[in-house]
């Protein structure tokens, strides 16, 4: 009996372990110091910019059946983390994080903040502000303003930022997707 319990044990958490999806991550960190004079003082300026990329390792669908599948590339998640350390304390002092999508091959930044985040894009060098999501009280859903439509949003499965809202000219619901951008 005693065998027969421990086999069953060992035989649970050994399926349990082989369910994991396996992942592919890359975390590339930069510090760029700078020296700032400021009301005559010289100040030692700190950016930190952590850029983390994840993919799941997947193989072609269509060939389930092989041993040895090809490869399947799907969506790689970017992850971009800007710190700012202006004094010469050891904390940073400013932390943004943004991850970049696509929609009608635009490509949009989503800056995180207290509330939700801020979906920009970027004219030349210079930083747009495109619409707003605030978290709603659900929390796997925002309340999303654009400057072309506001609706409600959410992340699916993939990562990609789905949003409904009604338009009244047409009289339908319409969906529209923020694709997570693919390196």
């Amino acid at each position: 009996m005693k065998n027969i319990f421990i086999s069953a044990a060992l035989l649970i958490f050994t399926a349990g372990f082989a369910q994991e999806n396996p992942v592919d991550s890359m975390e590339e960190t930069k510090v760029k110091t700078m020296t700032v004079e400021k009301d005559g003082e010289t100040i030692e300026t700190k950016v930190k910019v952590v850029t983390k990329k994840e993919q799941e390792v997947m193989t072609n669908p269509a060939q389930d059946h092989l041993r040895d599948a090809d490869r399947y590339l799907p969506p790689t998640k970017v992850t971009k983390t800007i710190m700012v350390d202006n004094d010469n304390d050891p904390f940073y002092d400013n932390k943004t994080k943004l991850k970049y999508y696509t929609f009608k091959n635009v490509k949009y930044a989503f800056r995180a903040d207290e509330t939700g985040f801020m979906v920009t894009n970027f004219d030349g060098d210079k930083e747009v502000i495109f619409g707003k999501a605030v978290r709603s009280s659900l929390n796997n859903y925002y309340i999303v303003t654009l400057d072309d439509f506001a609706g409600v949003g959410y992340f699916d499965d993939n990562g990609n930022l789905i949003i409904e809202y009604y338009d009244s000219e047409l009289d339908v619901l319409v969906s529209e997707r923020f694709d997570a951008v693919p390196f």
